[in-house]
């Protein structure tokens, strides 16, 4: 999820006459996998998780740039320009890994804090979304896009963004409250 998330943060697209940066759907299944994850083993288990989704965004950078050589064959009737969808986008290359590196950190810390403060995943899930999903949202879009849209524009990506993510994390409440009151019957 987190390759997936890494590949579509390059594609802004309007949902609800809205512009959002796909990345945010699959990045909310990468924090839902860190709510289970931290819920199931605990916050020390976690670091292993982060690292190991650290160094796969680091590589992933590192192969894009790469590609950005790629030349294709004279007779591909299929060839895909690299350098124009990753090329004039370093910036995203760059942020990235660090700001999901952050964004995981803090989204783990946080949810590991209110989990100690109350008993109610819900309430825990929505709270750490509501304050690391502003964070990640508004700051990726302001680093990322930084010289390519205006900064206003920027802000409301971040904003539009944030709220779509809004709206699925509330439907990974639903379907984690399902899993968790669902009884393994053997």
């Amino acid at each position: 999820m987190n390759l997936i998330t890494f590949v579509l943060t390059f594609k802004i697209t309007s949902i609800f006459k809205m512009n959002v940066n796909v990345g945010i759907i699959p990045l909310i299944s990468v924090f839902t996998i860190i709510y289970i994850f931290i819920s199931k083993y605990g916050y020390k288990e976690n670091k292993n998780l982060l690292s190991i989704s650290l160094i796969s965004n680091i590589i992933t950078s590192i192969l894009l740039v790469i590609m950005n050589y790629f030349i294709p064959a004279i007779t591909e009737t299929i060839s895909i320009n690299m350098k124009g969808t990753f090329g004039y986008n370093f910036k995203i290359l760059i942020s990235f890994p660090i700001i999901v590196l952050i964004s995981q950190l803090s989204t783990a810390k946080l949810y590991d804090l209110l989990k100690q403060i109350q008993d109610n995943d819900s309430i825990s899930i929505a709270l750490t979304y509501i304050i690391t999903g502003l964070l990640y949202t508004v700051l990726f879009s302001l680093i990322s896009y930084i010289n390519i849209m205006e900064i206003k524009y920027n802000l409301f990506l971040g904003i539009s963004t944030y709220i779509l993510g809004l709206v699925i994390t509330i439907i990974h409440i639903k379907f984690i409250n399902f899993l968790n009151k669902k009884k393994v019957i053997k």
